[in-house]
């Protein structure tokens, strides 16, 4: 039996995302998930670095829109996951909608 996917209202809107170098770290049951204003759009990650465990949510942003974990370095693309140096890293990535009802995180 799948696990249902639900939608999650986050937010009412933008403004009350307390963004820090566009970055912020929200909490959704037990796990800790970035949120992340990119010039495309928001996106959603695990908090996570599937590398070395780092904290996303104090990493940056390249110019090209990847996350950047503080620890080592690595960079993850924001549409996929993947990690950019093609090693086979993989970090989740959630989807979010935004309308006049809300900003939501499809868990």
């Amino acid at each position: 039996m799948e696990k249902e996917e639900k939608w999650i209202k986050i937010a009412q809107n933008i403004e009350e995302i307390n963004f820090e170098n566009n970055i912020a770290s929200i909490q959704i049951n037990e796990k800790l998930i970035c949120v992340i204003k990119t010039p495309v759009g928001l996106r959603a990650c695990l908090s996570k670095c599937p590398h070395a465990g780092g904290d996303l949510s104090t990493g940056f942003l390249d110019a090209k829109g990847n996350i950047i974990c503080p620890v080592h370095n690595y960079r993850f693309n924001l549409q996929n996951g993947r990690d950019t140096n093609g090693e086979g890293y993989f970090l989740k990535i959630f989807q979010m909608k935004e309308n006049e009802s809300g900003i939501f995180l499809k868990m």
